[in-house]
């Protein structure tokens, strides 16, 4: 089954801020129930320039780098549970460090940000995959959120959405179609409204049942908030309420190594963008162990018996 060919999902691009490369075909399934995997990603992500709307400014250059542990669990054959925490590593090497902070001093700083959790629910599996999920970002410390080098926003948020995902069986056998919608009920800042949209297409090929390359865009649109420069009194808290929009684009690919481990990788840069920082090139890679549920003896008593027709 495709169930088989594919990498057990995980959480991280699902609502990681920095985004962290996304793997939608696998998200759309589920782990049986009992089985799950365990995934380390590491991504490093370098910006030249910032954007203020759609005007490109050079306000200098930020390196982050990103290690994000994640465990994904099947609850039952249709329910999965999500869990990840990312480690990010963030240095400003420009001249225009934002005033009144102490990250901006070309050292790297670092950070645990945003515990994410979410839930999956495999409701189609027949022809296309469909699973809506339920996610949740709670700050798990007290972290800059002011800077450049900031790691994250320390900001709550709600998800919801779907992944969707479709295997060719004519034409081109082996090609397929993957994608997701989320909608982030965002905490307010100062009282300013600023939730998101988010959305992932990945079109992609297997040309063995173990290696599949695919070709992705990610995009997310901030319904609210301010275009940069924001009004003065909102300075401190200008990162977390801009009105960021983007179109990330690149591509990827995945090889399973065997049965139960899994490494993708993947390139990605932004293409079109309002506010907030262009993304010049994000690298990621992510290995996966799967593992799986163990029988029980009555359930391995049942599957060697002898059947009653047996000679």
């Amino acid at each position: 089954t495709l169930c088989r060919l594919l990498p057990v999902a995980t959480l991280a691009a699902l609502i990681c801020a920095p985004p962290l490369a996304h793997d939608a075909l696998a998200q759309a399934w589920v782990p049986a129930r009992g089985e799950g995997a365990v995934s380390v990603a590491f991504q490093t992500m370098h910006v030249e320039k910032h954007l203020a709307g759609t005007v490109s400014t050079d306000a200098g250059p930020i390196d982050t780098n990103v290690v994000l542990a994640d465990f994904t669990f099947g609850l039952t054959d249709r329910i999965a549970v999500d869990v990840a925490l990312p480690l990010v590593s963030s240095k400003y090497s420009g001249q225009s460090p934002h005033l009144g902070t102490n990250i901006d001093d070309g050292s790297y700083h670092t950070s645990f940000t945003d515990l994410r959790f979410a839930l999956r629910y495999n409701l189609v599996r027949d022809g296309a995959v469909i699973t809506p999920y339920i996610g949740s970002i709670v700050p798990s410390n007290s972290y800059a959120f002011y800077g450049h080098a900031a790691p994250g926003q320390q900001l709550k948020e709600l998800q919801i959405g779907v992944y969707g995902a479709k295997l060719l069986e004519r034409g081109l056998p082996g090609l397929f179609i993957s994608g997701r919608y989320g909608f982030g009920f965002v905490e307010k800042v100062l009282d300013i409204s600023h939730n998101r949209s988010l959305a992932d297409l990945e079109v992609g090929y297997f040309f063995t049942s173990r290696f599949r390359a695919f070709t992705m865009a990610n995009a997310g649109i901030t319904h609210g908030g301010f275009d940069f420069p924001t009004p003065p009194q909102y300075r401190l808290d200008h990162d977390r309420i801009q009105r960021v929009n983007y179109l990330h684009a690149g591509a990827g690919a995945a090889f399973s190594i065997s049965d139960s481990l899994d490494v993708f990788g993947s390139f990605s840069k932004l293409v079109a963008g309002r506010n907030g920082h262009a993304l010049d090139r994000g690298l990621t890679v992510r290995l996966s162990w799967g593992f799986r549920r163990r029988a029980n003896p009555a359930e391995s008593a049942a599957s060697t018996a002898p059947s009653s027709d047996a000679p």
